[in-house]
């Protein structure tokens, strides 16, 4: 189910984030965790791969969108459906963009605070109309 790998690859690049280093080990940890069949680990991979090959693009982004925050001060965890959702729009044309946003609010509501819920949000909605020309 693509909302588990969704989750996996979040928890997953949210390590990324914190230590800058990929771990394998871990990676299989969370992904048997999730009970990820094969073509979940296919798409919770290709989200992983993405957000860490346009991660430099999305951090800049998210400077440029997340108004009075540096990105540095943005939550890590918020930062990370953030990015994955970036990158679902983006770079996967079979989801629809309020579905990444969506799946990226659920992940704050798990994961984060209640704050986050609208930040992400907000951040997110930006970033659409900025790159899509929506709304």
């Amino acid at each position: 189910m693509r909302k588990d790998a969704r989750e996996a690859a979040y928890r997953y690049i949210y390590s990324f984030l914190m230590t800058n280093e990929a771990d394998e080990e871990l990676k299989k940890e969370v992904y048997k965790e999730h009970k990820l069949n094969d073509k979940d680990v296919e798409f919770a991979d290709a989200l992983i791969r993405t957000v860490i090959e346009h991660l430099p693009e999305f951090t800049g982004v998210l400077s440029e969108l997340s108004v009075g925050f540096t990105e540095e001060r943005v939550n890590p965890l918020d930062k990370d459906a953030i990015f994955i959702a970036m990158a679902e729009i983006d770079y996967f044309d079979d989801i629809d963009n309020p579905v990444s946003i969506n799946e990226a609010v659920g992940l704050c509501k798990k994961y984060s605070g209640d704050a986050s819920v609208n930040f992400v949000n907000g951040v997110l909605a930006s970033y659409l109309r900025r790159n899509k020309n929506v709304g």
